[in-house]
């Protein structure tokens, strides 16, 4: 059964988030989406990122009404910087018969080859990639041609609507004191409101 590996910062899980999965999720035909909050990423900066166990507290409050969506805290067990190909040794272990497809975003795209030992990565899953609408699809095209010719993974294109919500959008507008109703799903709205520092009700 195919699995889909939606992996992130989660800080905090949106709206735009559960939209992608679900839409790839029947597009590709996958039997669920796991959703893997970062531990320590090491691509960002730690000073605006709240406490990963909360993190993944909110994504499994987010996510309980639907049946094909899971949590996992693979990457929240150690308390060391996380590299997906680590994460990936990991899932294929545990799911050795399921295919795993990677759903990331075209700005990573653009990056994939710089990640951590990403000749062995390409070896362990496929990827899917939800376009954003700053990217050309040439540009986008020749990308993935260029990557499976040289690496050999499978990248598949989705075609789902263009998403702009971002968990920076979510804590902008909570420090100017603006609704995030709508941005969020309803089960977590109060919860992000008081983690991220909300002010006035208002903003419910």
């Amino acid at each position: 059964m195919p699995i889909g590996i939606l992996g992130g910062t989660f800080n905090p899980i949106h709206i735009g988030h559960l939209i992608i999965a679900e839409y790839v999720r029947q597009e590709y035909k996958l039997d669920r989406i796991l959703f893997i909050p970062n531990g320590n990423p090491p691509h960002k900066s730690y000073k605006d990122i709240i406490n990963a166990r909360l993190r993944l507290l909110l994504i499994e409050q987010a996510i309980m009404d639907n049946c094909h969506f899971n949590s996992s805290d693979i990457e929240l067990r150690y308390d060391k910087v996380n590299y997906t190909i680590d994460t990936l040794k990991t899932l294929k272990s545990q799911y050795s018969k399921e295919e795993l497809f990677f759903i990331i975003g075209t700005d990573t795209l653009f990056e994939l080859d710089s990640w951590k030992d990403f000749a062995d990565v390409a070896k362990l899953t496929n990827f899917i990639v939800y376009q954003r609408a700053s990217y050309k699809n040439n540009d986008v095209n020749n990308r993935i041609k260029e990557l499976e010719s040289k690496y050999g993974p499978k990248i598949f294109e989705s075609k789902g609507p263009y998403v702009d919500i971002s968990s920076t959008l979510i804590r902008n507008r909570l420090s100017m004191g603006l609704s995030i109703k709508y941005l969020v799903p309803e089960s977590i709205l109060g919860d992000v409101i008081t983690i991220y520092g909300g002010k006035g009700n208002e903003l419910r």
